[in-house]
């Protein structure tokens, strides 16, 4: 009999700063699998080839494995999803609107697989679903203070704050009510009522598409044939020999399986950064800090630090995000006549027999870079930051901790900087990161320098030069931009100024596919098989 596996944990409270990353797996044999059943050449089909999990659920709040939560993805539509570089697409939503804090969405009309109506009641029931889960989901909605249904084509969320990229987080999967309750004549629970583009059969060893979804006639991919892989030995075997069509990793862990065949780059809003503790000695100024940025070569990190996983950082927001392209100009390679400007600036004017810069006090620029010994590819991206600044006369020592070592001693706030990696939600939230008491604001300096408070912070340079300079907190800027005072645009401004934390890149995701395969177009990590309905082989 299958039981629901709980998801145990995905998302910590805050934004989770992503520190270990080992691939566990069983000790279960593959080599006993059937794979010659599943080795065939592509050539001209109507089906594709995913792995998931026969152990584990499809129900998109309880699946605990990734190669069955990208599944539901097919089965259950949300109400919207972002593209690649976090636009927003309309799915079950035909419209949402922000006032204040009032978000309505009205429905587009929509059917589940089992031909019932989908209605304002069923989003509800999917939402509090969503935030009693394990899941990201659950993180996703905390700004929601309530939901209702306003007849049945209308949902109202309530807000606890004014944040005009909310929508951005209304990607969590539709259910029908109470669906996920239902049996099938073994006493199995079957996969919750979606209306997705796919539905699984009785036994859930296959999706077929949804003969109630518009358009499913036309699908060139009409099955998605299922290969069980129980744990990540078998998911690497199958990976490998090419037996599943298409494979998605997000490289948490620094380690990536290799697939034949072309390979797509998921934008993640993951921020890779140095954290500074400004409490300790010149770490403390704005031009040591400005120094360590421009000292390190973005683009050398992410070639060889995560082969060409990752996006340098041109500011504090994802670079791929359309509101803050023509205010973050952080350069992404080293420039040593900015760096060396910004250290003589307080006073590191000389240099001794060991290549060091000191100050005339003696005092020298000799630090300890921590870092995760259990992820890799930050460990490799630490050591190419030291080495590079050392070409500028700072001395950075790499100090390899565990994961508990390492949270031990963010924790104990007795560090200098500290590499780390933040998962930041999709409505491009920072606060946990430069505002004190944040869950990821590790030694963050407790004022920032901007304009007066009873004024907006302007972009437009005339006004910003007659404001009289106040030090406000990180909170208070983002206050001022939550309830309308000013942009994103402004608070990226003034991030990159002051720089209370070094941005050094944005991580992708891979996502592999069968070189027969063609119009894999907009796949992101909203919906990985954003096309699949479009796709043909060769």
């Amino acid at each position: 009999m299958r039981y629901l596996k709980k998801l145990s944990v995905l998302i910590i409270a805050g934004c989770l700063i992503i520190l270990s990353g080992c691939n566990k797996s069983t000790d279960s044999s593959s080599s006993d699998l059937q794979t010659s059943s599943v080795l065939q050449s592509a050539g001209s089909r109507d089906y594709v080839r995913l792995l998931y999990s026969a152990s584990d659920s499809f129900n998109p709040y309880t699946a605990a494995t990734d190669i069955n939560r990208l599944l539901c993805r097919l089965m259950y539509e949300p109400l919207i999803k972002l593209d690649n570089d976090f636009n927003v697409n309309y799915s079950l939503a035909e419209s949402a609107e922000l006032d204040g804090t009032v978000c309505t969405v009205t429905l587009k009309n929509t059917v589940f697989s089992d031909g019932s109506a989908l209605t304002a009641n069923d989003v509800v029931y999917s939402y509090n679903a969503a935030k009693n889960s394990s899941t990201e989901y659950a993180y996703k909605l905390y700004e929601v203070a309530s939901v209702s249904a306003s007849g049945n084509n209308r949902v109202v969320f309530k807000l606890t704050k004014s944040d005009p990229y909310f929508i951005n987080l209304l990607d969590f999967p539709i259910i029908k009510s109470n669906s996920e309750n239902q049996k099938n004549e073994d006493g199995v629970y079957k996969p919750p009522v979606g209306a997705g583009r796919y539905i699984a059969d009785e036994d859930m060893k296959k999706l077929t598409a949804n003969p109630k979804y518009t358009g499913s006639e036309n699908f060139s991919v009409k099955e998605i044939r299922l290969i069980d892989a129980p744990d990540s030995e078998s998911v690497s075997h199958y990976v490998e020999i090419g037996a599943a069509d298409m494979y998605y990793s997000d490289i948490s862990d620094g380690k990536i399986l290799r697939m034949s065949g072309k390979k797509v780059n998921i934008n993640l809003n993951r921020l890779v950064y140095i954290g500074v503790n400004s409490s300790y000695g010149d770490l403390g100024k704005e031009e040591l800090r400005q120094a360590i940025s421009s000292g390190i070569d973005r683009n050398t990190v992410c070639r060889d630090g995560y082969y060409n996983n990752a996006i340098p950082a041109k500011g504090f927001y994802n670079p791929v995000w359309k509101p803050v392209n023509s205010v973050q100009n952080i350069e992404t390679q080293a420039n040593r006549e900015i760096t060396i400007e910004n250290l003589e600036k307080i006073g590191y004017n000389s240099v001794d027999a060991a290549g060091v810069r000191k100050n005339q006090s003696g005092g020298s620029l000799n630090f300890e870079l921590l870092v995760n010994s259990e992820n890799t590819s930050r460990v490799t991206a630490a050591k190419l930051i030291a080495a590079k600044l050392s070409e500028y006369g700072f001395k950075i020592r790499v100090a390899e901790k565990s994961f508990a070592d390492y949270t031990a001693v963010l924790a104990s706030g007795n560090f200098q900087l500290f590499l780390a990696e933040v998962a930041l939600t999709p409505n491009m939230d920072i606060s946990s990161l430069i505002t004190e008491g944040g869950s990821a604001a590790y030694g963050i300096k407790k004022a920032v320098p901007v304009t007066d408070t009873q004024s907006p912070v302007s972009s437009d340079e005339n006004s910003v030069t007659q404001e009289e300079q106040t030090d406000i907190t990180s909170g208070e800027l983002l206050n001022g931009f939550y309830s309308g005072q000013n942009t994103v645009s402004d608070i990226a401004s003034v991030l990159q100024t002051e720089m209370p934390l070094v941005p050094v890149c944005y991580r992708t995701g891979v996502f592999f596919y069968n070189d027969n395969i063609e119009n894999v177009n907009n796949s992101s990590l909203s919906d990985i098989y954003f096309s699949i309905e479009s796709y043909k082989f060769k």
